[in-house]
């Protein structure tokens, strides 16, 4: 599901910083985190910042395009993604064609990892005019997305009978499903290459994937090819001092509960719960930085992980 990013370590890869107007920011962290030697770059899909709705974001698939097209080409095993898209916002018909051709402005098919949201998108979609459905509403969504993905539409080249060609297994993209409920891990074991699970302690992440494959097995299929990956917000510096103040200074006024979810550490604290995560069964942790400069924290963490650098992009 990717390339090794170090020693006994998942694929290591970053979230981009879109809760900007400008866009270089993002661009400028996927360059970087492609240089150092992060295995890919993922964006969310918010149209405001959670319980922001006055601050700016950057839209997901237009700012994947754009990164899509700063690695077209010279990927090096570098992926791009979302983490995750949300059903519902999109047709699931044109999720697949952004997906394609993302896909071939990268070089390198997406990773399209699909969630069904939860009751803190709801005013976020109505204000934008978007419907908001219960639960089993946006499940049936995550489906119908997924479905979508896995047909010519995503997966296609322009070499057969119009419009679209014929499909290409090579070129469809890789699906995971997001969600640490029963409803998301369920979904994942039926459809999906993946589950990701955010925020999870290696412990959950090892419980959760068990329940979904479990459900890959019911569904009849075989439960080793379904894999796990996590997400979750980091936090490095070079001494454990410096580690608690940062992240004592951004937890103010933010949820305890947030706070204690954070892997927060010196590189090799960091590396050793991100190797624990991989022993529970992540093939890919995709890491949010927090709390301080995210291009140092990159630096350290790729440094300390003996990450493979690659040549600048110009």
């Amino acid at each position: 599901m990717g390339v090794a990013s170090g020693s006994g370590l998942p694929v290591l890869a970053v979230t981009l910083p879109q809760f900007n107007v400008d866009p270089g920011p993002a661009l400028e962290a996927c360059r970087d985190a492609h240089r150092v030697g992060f295995g890919g770059a993922f964006v969310f899909d918010h149209l405001w910042p959670l319980g922001a709705p006055t601050r700016p974001a950057l839209e997901c698939w237009t700012l994947l395009a754009a990164v899509a097209a700063e690695v077209g080409g010279r990927a090096g095993g570098f992926r791009v993604g979302t983490l995750v898209t949300r059903a519902g916002l999109r047709a699931p018909a044109l999720v697949a064609r952004m997906a394609a051709t993302v896909g071939q402005v990268a070089g390198v098919p997406p990773i399209v990892a699909v969630g069904r949201g939860d009751l803190g998108n709801r005013d976020e979609n109505r204000a934008f005019g978007l419907p908001f459905g219960g639960a089993a509403e946006r499940s049936r969504a995550v489906e119908d997305t997924v479905a979508a993905l896995r047909g010519p539409l995503a997966g296609s080249r322009p070499t057969g009978a119009p419009p679209w060609g014929s499909p290409d297994p090579s070129g469809a993209p890789e699906v995971w499903v997001g969600g640490t409920g029963p409803s998301g891990r369920e979904l994942a074991g039926r459809l999906a290459d993946a589950w990701n699970g955010w925020g999870l302690t290696p412990e959950e992440l090892a419980a959760g994937l068990a329940a979904v494959r479990r459900a890959a097995a019911e569904a009849g299929r075989d439960p080793a090819t379904v894999a796990g990956t996590w997400g979750g917000q980091v936090l490095v510096a070079p001494q454990p001092a410096q580690a608690e103040a940062m992240l004592a200074r951004w937890g103010t006024g933010r949820p305890p509960g947030e706070v204690a979810r954070v892997i927060a550490g010196t590189p090799e604290t960091v590396l050793a719960r991100l190797r624990a995560l991989g022993d529970a069964g992540a093939a890919w942790c995709v890491l949010a930085f927090v709390g301080g400069p995210a291009a140092r924290m990159r630096a350290l963490l790729a440094e300390a992980a003996g990450l493979p650098a690659r040549a600048r992009i110009a």
